[in-house]
């Protein structure tokens, strides 16, 4: 909801997030007038310092928010009308308000018993300001309409990458099961008949997966839950797995297929060319403000540039600077006797998204 508000607030108050060179400008233009009003010794009356205070405020809140409103507001209208009616409001619109700012300052030094020609400031502010602040609004408009076409067509194409990074797992997914599938049909057809099924479980699921950008970290578990069914008819009693998983984190957004990479490479890599097997522990904690996924297997240990650098990993590591930056991190090393692989999130990162959350419905 405060991150609709500020992207709400931002449309329409396109140099809000410039406040702080708004706000430089302004104490710069207080300190101007200070200045001026010290040298003919007006300091003393308390309508200057007023006017000193309000005038720069509302001569910079009628450039910096209300020109470029006229030009914001038929911004969904198709062209030409989108311009020719935003002309038409700015006109309006900065001439009015270019005749009220005279008004107020003029108000406030009355008060003081300051006189100075009304009619001709209003003159100048007319014939002066009030096209300046049509040409600023103009500007300053055109500006964040191009800010947010391209911010629209890097979000697209952000997109467009992950979802190709994402179509890369999936022939590598059914590549490696139907190679272990190939084991089973000679040495178990029943074995296999069930590995099919629970393959297709997976494919499903990774399928479904696909179609988002982010999706429930207990959907992640799901898929990982399928595929060690799957490698668990054929290596048996060789595969232990152990969950210690913090389910309170299974609502945390995060891109899909984080782990499966990394479950399938400990057992392949580890597990699997050991011939006692070997244990597999999957964790999900928070701890520190950040979030770990961890993947430890027993088994043959790990080495340097090897069972790090697949298809699986790489894209892992791709997608994680994709969608986090340097918010989120991949290691994979010894560990005991085993090998772990780390996913390091920083937990403010996952809970504030950039997009609405996208949920997966049941199976």
């Amino acid at each position: 909801m405060a991150l609709e508000s500020a992207s709400a607030w931002a449309a329409w108050f396109p140099l809000a997030k410039n406040w702080r060179v708004l706000g430089t400008c302004y104490a710069l233009w207080v300190l101007l007038i200070l200045q001026e009003q010290w040298a003919v010794h007006r300091l003393g009356s308390g309508w200057i310092w007023a006017s000193a205070f309000s005038s720069p405020l509302t001569h910079i809140g009628a450039f910096a928010f209300v020109a470029p409103l006229p030009w914001i507001l038929p911004r969904r209208l198709p062209t030409p009308w989108k311009f020719i009616l935003g002309f038409i409001l700015s006109v309006v619109t900065c001439e009015l308000v270019s005749l009220l700012l005279p008004f107020i300052d003029a108000w406030i030094l009355a008060h003081g018993s300051f006189k100075f020609r009304l009619g001709k400031v209003l003159n100048l502010y007319t014939s002066l300001v009030g096209p300046a602040m049509m040409l600023v609004g103009g500007l300053v408009a055109a500006r964040a309409r191009s800010e947010e076409l391209l911010e629209a067509s890097v979000a697209e194409a952000l997109v467009a990458k992950n979802r190709l990074l994402q179509s890369q797992i999936h022939p590598h997914v059914l590549f490696n099961a139907l190679n272990g599938l190939a084991e089973l049909v000679h040495k178990s057809p029943k074995a296999a008949e069930s590995a099919i099924r629970h393959l297709s479980d997976l494919l499903r699921r990774i399928m479904r997966a696909s179609e988002y950008m982010r999706l429930p970290l207990g959907e992640e578990r799901k898929i990982i839950a399928d595929f060690l069914a799957l490698e668990a008819i054929r290596l048996g009693s060789r595969l232990q797995v152990v969950w210690e998983w913090d389910e309170r984190l299974d609502t945390l957004e995060v891109p899909p297929l984080l782990l499966q990479p990394l479950v399938e490479n400990a057992i392949k890599h580890g597990i699997s060319r050991s011939i006692a097997g070997g244990e597999l522990i999957l964790r999900a904690r928070a701890q520190d403000g950040a979030i770990f996924l961890e993947v430890w297997n027993s088994g043959e240990p790990f080495h340097q540039g090897k069972g790090g650098t697949g298809i699986g990993v790489k894209n892992l590591c791709s997608r994680l600077s994709l969608h986090f930056g340097a918010g989120a991190s991949f290691t994979i090393g010894p560990s005991g006797l085993g090998t772990l692989a780390c996913i390091r999130l920083e937990s403010i990162q996952v809970e504030c998204l950039h997009e609405a959350p996208q949920r997966l419905g049941g199976r």
